[in-house]
């Protein structure tokens, strides 16, 4: 259908709520097209809506619950999403169906990696190579299969072997997602092996396979009006949600990469602290009126006059419900860095919760997100300039918050943490007025799964080898540096509050 092609479109060019709009309408007229459940899932999972990405696949395998390729869509969805035990289970059902399903086996090898079963995943990986040697393997698949097989490199197979087998079909590989993670574990590899200019090159190999755009400037204006909506200081105030007791309610923020996962998995030991992860319920909340031009980007809070009292109470009310759903009465921790942009909004949704900002070095903090393949684009890491741009954005704009009054926030720098986990762990428990015990040191045995770019980090004791990590890096950063240097030194302020465009 030519509609959904155009959808198809509209989503791989950063359009994906325009798309669920569409799709929506669709889903209503038409309860049993297949199609458009699909569609829904792909759109909500390029918004990072996992939970709302797994209901429209879950939809469309009550259709047709015989198909396998939905079946492994809906598991695949599952597995972005975290639910790891649950995509397993989907997974084992199409290979008891459909044992041949190269894709399934693959994606079965890293959930049980995901889950920490590392012996059961090598098992399964051996079987994918077994599978192999039976089916006509296309360059994508040979591919697919290395990828799979470097994640248990260095410690199974060699990072000599699995760089090998990687480049000997990366170049020829047509599917994107498959170039993307392999450029990254080549990158991961030779930073491994200490070929540091190698591991450079492969990065900016995996940045080019999907070359998106970022606006630098745009995106510093729209934060020139994000603090000026929220800071102007001869305004009318802004309301508090009415109603609404938001003192169990822990945001964790900051940037990408600055020890949020860390954080949330060191409180989550603490009795009566539910972690949320990465919720997105306050962001669902912004009106639509907020209009934004940036492609992949999330709306921002900029417009003053579309706060009233009355959305103030909708909008708590309605991101609530979210917060419920983890637990009704204990604490809830919210690790979305990206809610950093909302602080001042959040705390007068709701009043008494409190904010722990993780900061990290800035070289590194930026250096981590470059070499990370992130699940979803997120165009501002597309190049280390355009990073330090926006680095400097959000530092500005996090040093605007901590002058509002109504910010109940603690900074947590994270070399710090790592320098002294017991200290700065009493420290942040003190600011929660919570009971700090050792168990907070053990986070590491949590059987708690995370499902992060940080999934590998937090099941290990706390470490500073992350700590100026950027050093055999430093000849290739200028860049980044200028973009930082360029974003601090630009002029800031003088916009209305009145648009948002």
């Amino acid at each position: 259908m030519q509609l959904y092609k155009k959808i198809n479109q509209a989503i791989d060019e950063g359009y994906a709520s325009q798309a669920l709009t569409k799709l929506t309408e669709v889903a209503k007229r038409f309860p049993t097209d297949i199609d458009a459940y699909m569609l829904m899932g792909r759109a909500n999972a390029a918004l990072g809506r996992h939970p709302e990405a797994i209901e429209s696949y879950r939809k469309a395998t009550e259709i047709a619950p015989d198909n396998p390729d939905i079946r492994h869509q809906y598991g695949s969805a599952l597995h972005k999403g975290g639910e790891f035990d649950e995509a397993l289970l989907e997974f084992e059902r199409v290979l008891y169906k459909k044992p041949d399903h190269f894709y399934a086996l693959r994606h079965k090898t890293s959930t049980l990696s995901d889950l920490g079963r590392e012996e059961d995943a090598y098992k399964a990986f051996l079987q994918l190579q077994q599978l192999a040697q039976s089916i006509q393997l296309d360059t994508n698949k040979s591919l697919a299969i290395a990828i799979s097989g470097s994640r248990f490199s260095p410690k199974i197979i060699s990072a000599e072997e699995s760089i090998a087998a990687m480049e000997a079909h990366i170049a020829e590989s047509t599917e994107r997602s498959f170039k993307r993670a392999g450029y990254f574990q080549l990158g991961r590899l030779y930073n491994h092996l200490k070929q540091y200019d190698n591991a450079f090159d492969a990065y900016l190999k995996g940045k080019e396979v999907d070359p998106y755009e970022w606006d630098p400037e745009l995106h510093s204006e729209r934060i020139d009006q994000l603090i000026d909506c929220w800071r102007t200081e001869d305004e009318i105030p802004f309301a508090n949600a009415k109603g609404i007791d938001g003192s169990r309610l822990i945001f964790i923020v900051g940037m990408m990469r600055s020890g949020t996962s860390l954080t949330e998995q060191m409180l989550a030991q603490v009795k009566e602290i539910v972690p949320g992860g990465e919720m997105n319920a306050v962001s669902r909340t912004i009106p639509k009126k907020e209009i934004h031009k940036l492609k992949f980007t999330q709306r921002y809070p900029l417009n003053r006059e579309l706060y009233t009292q009355q959305r103030l109470n909708k909008m708590a009310k309605n991101a609530m419900q979210g917060f419920n759903e983890v637990h009704p009465h204990f604490s809830v921790t919210d690790k979305q860095p990206f809610n950093y942009a909302f602080v001042p909004l959040i705390a007068h949704m709701f009043p008494g919760c409190k904010f722990i900002h993780c900061v990290r070095d800035e070289l590194d903090c930026c250096l981590s997100n470059f070499t990370q393949a992130f699940a979803r684009p997120h165009p501002q890491t597309q190049n280390l300039h355009w990073l330090g741009r926006y680095y400097a954005d959000y530092e500005r704009t996090m040093r605007a918050w901590h002058d509002i009054p109504e910010v109940d926030m603690i900074d947590l720098r994270y070399e710090d943490l790592v320098a002294d986990p017991e200290g700065q762990s009493k420290r942040v428990l003190n600011f929660l007025e919570r009971e700090w015990t050792e168990d907070i040191l053990e986070f590491h045995k949590s059987k708690r799964t995370v499902n992060t770019a940080s999934r590998d980090q937090v099941r290990q004791e706390i470490y500073t080898s992350s700590v100026k990590k950027y050093t055999p890096y430093e000849h290739r950063l200028d860049d980044l540096k200028a973009g930082i240097a360029e974003g601090r030194a630009r002029p800031h302020g003088g916009h209305t509050n009145q648009s948002s465009s």
